[in-house]
């Protein structure tokens, strides 16, 4: 797909909600999808983030833990956490070059 056609795609699928007064404009219904999605997606990492921190601690804290300890689950565990906390940063990051607040 090339760039005109998806911007015929995102035009039909904000016309609705533009033409019922919604939003409007096509660029403050994009604007807005995208800041509702990363906020859900910060929600997301972030409760995962919490539940870590419940279970072991701070996170620098359980990497020490584990240092010649580890179980294939705790391992498990320990990736999981990290690839949140990656993923949480670059949605927070991406969300800041865009101006999305999701505070």
């Amino acid at each position: 797909m090339d760039k005109l056609e998806y911007m015929k795609m995102i035009e039909e699928l904000a016309k609705p909600f533009v033409e019922a007064g919604i939003y409007n404009s096509t660029e403050k219904f994009l604007k807005d999808l995208i800041k509702n999605f990363s906020i859900e997606k910060i929600k997301a990492y972030e409760k995962i983030i919490r539940k870590y921190e419940r279970k072991y601690g701070s996170f620098e804290d359980f990497t020490k833990r584990l240092e010649g300890k580890a179980n294939p689950k705790l391992e498990d565990e320990w990736m999981d956490w990290e690839s949140a906390r990656n993923m949480l940063e670059a949605w927070r990051k991406a969300s800041r070059e865009l101006d999305i607040s999701v505070s």
